[in-house]
Formats: C-alpha cells, sequence, structure tokens
C-alpha cells in the first residue's frame, strides 16, 4: 500500500488579510525566511507514528507545501481542523474523483461526521491511536467502513512515538509536542472536552524526556524552543512539579498553557521558570464574572484576582500570552473598551484578543443553533476574528467594530509601549531576570500582532502625534536590546 496523510492549508477567505492563528508572520518576525511555518503540526507526526513499516507512507503539509494531485494513492487520510475544513473538502473530492480512498480525521470531521463524508469514503471519529490500525486493515482488504468511532481513550503510556522525523523540518521554526490530553472543565465555547474527554491523561515523564531529546537533536539547536500543547500543563500540580524537574537537565526554553491557579503556588512558578519555562498562555476568556459563569469556566478565573495573579506570575520573569474572547451574551458594548483598559493598564506581555466563535462540537453551537443565531457555515470565516452569530446585547456590526477597535488599540503603538514599558520594569526588579532575547520576542511579537490587526479594517483614531512618539521609543529600545545582546 500507499499512503499519504495530509494536513490542508487553513485557507483565508479574504487573502489580502492575514489572521491571528497564523503562524507564518511569526516566522517572518524572527527573520528566519528561510522557514515556511512557525509551529509543525503534531497530528501529521502522530498520525505517520501509527502508519506500519511495510506501507509506502508520505507526509503532506499544505501550509509548507504543495500536494500534486497526479500522484497515486491507495489511501489519503485529511486531518484537520474547522479552518482547514474547506480545504479539506477539496482535497477530497480531487482524489476521489481518481478512485483514491479518502479518510478524514482530526476535531472539525468528529465533531460534524454527516458533513464531511460528503467529501470522503470514511470518517475517523475521534482519536487516531485506535482508530488508525483499523482503518489500515480495511482498506488494504478493500471494505471501508462510512464511520470509525473511538471505542475507549488510549492510556498515553502506550502510544508511539510522533514521527517528528517525517515532517520537512527545515521548513519549522519550532516544534510541539504534548504531555497530556483530556480536560474535566466543559467550557460552553471550547471543543477540548468533546474531542479528548474529561479525564485528564498523562504520558510518563521519562516518555515525556525522551521526546524532547529527539526533538533536541532534529532541530540541533543550543535552545531549543518547544511548543508544548496541553491545554492545562499545570493543572495537576504535582505531576507538573515533577515534569518541570525533568526538564531542567535538558536545557530548553518552552512555552505552554495553564491556567491562573499556578499563580498561587511559587514552587511551581520557580520550577517551571528553572526548567526553561518563559511564555504561558492563560485563558482569561472575560473580565466579566457573569460571563465566566455562564461558560462554565474553571473556578481558578477569578475576576478580582486577576490583576495580582498577572502581576505574580510575570514577576517570575513569564510572559504571560493572555486570551480574551469578547461576545458572550453579557457583553454589551461597554466591553470593547473595559477589556482594552484591564489588558494595557495590567501588562499583558502578549495578548490574544478574539472573538467569540461557536465551532462545531461546542455546546455554544448547538444552543445558537437552535437559537437560530449561526449566521453562516462558512468554516472559512471561523477565525475567530470575524463575528459568524448574533450577538445578544448589541448588533453583528457593533459587535465586529468593536473587536476591530479594541484590538487596534490594544496594538497600537502607545498600547505596545504602555504594556511592555510595564513589564520590563516588573522583570528588572524580579529575582529571575529573563534574558535580553526575551525582551526582545516580545517587542517583535507584538510588532507583529500589530501588523495583523491593522490588516483588519481600520476601526480606530488615534492620536498620530502619540503614536508617532511611542513608535519612537519602541525603536529605540529595539536598537538597545540589539546593542546590549550584541556585548
Amino acid at each position: 500500500m500507499k499512503v499519504a496523510i495530509i494536513e490542508p492549508r487553513r485557507k483565508r477567505w479574504d487573502e489580502k488579510r492575514a489572521e491571528l492563528w497564523e503562524f507564518a508572520y511569526i516566522t517572518r518576525a524572527f527573520s528566519h525566511y528561510r522557514k515556511k511555518y512557525s509551529g509543525f503540526s503534531l497530528s501529521l507526526a502522530i498520525l505517520a507514528s501509527l502508519i506500519p513499516s511495510d506501507i509506502e507512507l508520505k507526509i503532506i503539509d499544505e501550509n509548507v507545501e504543495s500536494i500534486d494531485f497526479s500522484e497515486f494513492f491507495d489511501l489519503v487520510i485529511v486531518t484537520f481542523f474547522t479552518i482547514g475544513a474547506t480545504r479539506a473538502y477539496e482535497i477530497g473530492d480531487a482524489f476521489r474523483k481518481k478512485g483514491i480512498k479518502v479518510v478524514f480525521g482530526g476535531v472539525h470531521a468528529s465533531m460534524m461526521p454527516e458533513e464531511a463524508i460528503l467529501h470522503a469514503d470514511a470518517v475517523a471519529i475521534g482519536e487516531a491511536e485506535v482508530l488508525i490500525p483499523e482503518i489500515i486493515e480495511d482498506c488494504h482488504h478493500g471494505h471501508l467502513k462510512k464511520f470509525y468511532r473511538t471505542p475507549e481513550r488510549p492510556e498515553l503510556e502506550n502510544t508511539p512515538v510522533p514521527r517528528w522525523d517525517l515532517l520537512k523540518i527545515d521548513c519549522y521554526h519550532n516544534p510541539t509536542t504534548q504531555t497530556m490530553r483530556g480536560c474535566p472543565f466543559d467550557c460552553e465555547f471550547c471543543t477540548v472536552r468533546a474531542f479528548w474527554g474529561k479525564r485528564y491523561r498523562y504520558k510518563p515523564i521519562p516518555k515525556v524526556v525522551e521526546e524532547i531529546k529527539i526533538l533536541k537533536r532534529l532541530f540541533d539547536k543550543k535552545d531549543t524552543f518547544i511548543m508544548i500543547a496541553d491545554d492545562d500543563i499545570t493543572a495537576n500540580k504535582m505531576r507538573a512539579k515533577d515534569l518541570f524537574k525533568a526538564f531542567i537537565p535538558l536545557g530548553i526554553k518552552w512555552m505552554g498553557q495553564g491556567s491562573l491557579s499556578m499563580a498561587k503556588d511559587d514552587e511551581l512558578l520557580e520550577l517551571m521558570v528553572r526548567s526553561g519555562g518563559t511564555r504561558m498562555i492563560i485563558g482569561f476568556e472575560s473580565i466579566s464574572p457573569i460571563a465566566l459563569r455562564e461558560m462554565h469556566k474553571n473556578p481558578a478565573n477569578i475576576v478580582e484576582e486577576y490583576a495580582e495573579n498577572v502581576r505574580k506570575i510575570q514577576s517570575y520573569g513569564v510572559a504571560v500570552i493572555g486570551s480574551f474572547v469578547v461576545g458572550f451574551d453579557d457583553d454589551d458594548e461597554s466591553v470593547f473598551e473595559r477589556t482594552a483598559n484591564f489588558i494595557i493598564e495590567n501588562h499583558i506581555a502578549i495578548p490574544q484578543f478574539l472573538l467569540l466563535t461557536p465551532f462545531p462540537g461546542t455546546k455554544l453551537f448547538e444552543r445558537l443553533s437552535k437559537e437560530k443565531r449561526i449566521l453562516h457555515r462558512d468554516w472559512t470565516r471561523y477565525t475567530t476574528s470575524t463575528v459568524c452569530f448574533k450577538p445578544k446585547k448589541m448588533s453583528v456590526d457593533t459587535l465586529q467594530n468593536g473587536y476591530y477597535n479594541a484590538l487596534q488599540r490594544i496594538f497600537s503603538y502607545e498600547g505596545i509601549l504602555n504594556r511592555l514599558e510595564g513589564l520590563w520594569s516588573l522583570w528588572d526588579k524580579s529575582s529571575v531576570v529573563p534574558s535580553i532575547k526575551e525582551k526582545i520576542d516580545t517587542l517583535v511579537l507584538n510588532s507583529n500582532f500589530r501588523d495583523v490587526a491593522y490588516g483588519f479594517p481600520h476601526c480606530i483614531n488615534l492620536d498620530i502625534e502619540k503614536e508617532t512618539k511611542a513608535k519612537r521609543k519602541l525603536r529605540g529600545y529595539f536598537r538597545e536590546l540589539l546593542r546590549t545582546r550584541k556585548n
């Protein structure tokens, strides 16, 4: 057999504008022009590890290479998120016209199997480890079933090492790995529990260490920077501390995702930083207690404690990548200014400011569908920057333009300067002083997020004189940081 595993290119609905979910602009930010994408697909590497060695295998990440539709395969496996669904369906249709069998999998196909099967011969619903062997066997014997469902969730100690070596490593800036799956919280807008289950499942720490050593060898860099794609790496504090201790001798830098509960544990923060943890994605989601309660957010999210928690975490030299969402039913027109003020005044290092998006498989999608508030199912517009539903307390245009306005204020030169001066002042007083490189990175990343924000329709009137002064000051900081690092 000859098998292809494909991840589709994430199509823009408007080719003239970049999107916040894209990684290519991050690559440009760090002048790695020979690279094509920042982070690579973990799903491709996982799927590749499940294909028997006697099968000829080709891995295609369309984000960094093109698909040769004239090439023959016995089976094409396509894995994708919602944003890639439209392109995935085009790929499936093209190969099926040639008589080639196509199987869809991944989050979107698992949540929308009846839609996906219109463009494929089979749909894998759930986790690949327990489905791919059966699919390969059935394809070999010529009797694929329409749907394959995960009978039980795999324990991660038994999963094979992802085949990162089969990816085009030179096309990527940073590697990605995963040490756990699942989430007990049932946030209305999130697909994690629906796809990965409500129970935390962990890889054994020695297995994680060996996988990171493999990534270090593949990327061949002194300070390999790794994205750890766990949904909450600090969920189990005792396990997290043991994991961080195991990271210390590896000499890596890493970023992950965690909850605000980490702010309550100094030992955890100390070990995180010692292990190379320099950035942490944290889902604040909303500054409205009512919205948090209605979305069933993690109880660690207490609005009154947000400011102190941010200060505490960033005082350890960690850059908080704060995720904020607007468009909840409790949000009115005041939410834009209030959220932007919070982000700027509390010096969030790298803000992720997003529009509420009803992704298929979430309780939000189900509820809004029943209420007939979903505007369309054009998956290319499910970007977290384009309104896809009817809000409750404002019009669609008010939500869209209010989002653009707040985003552009957050990433105005004055907004960036205010945030970074506050952040760096805190870092300079910290007992754990971040490297000059980390300061440079926060500045460069903010500048490139700004490029994306101002690629959207302009919805803000800025004080040109203040913006010019702030821009000049930021450039001065950048030159000074480069000189300091060089010396």
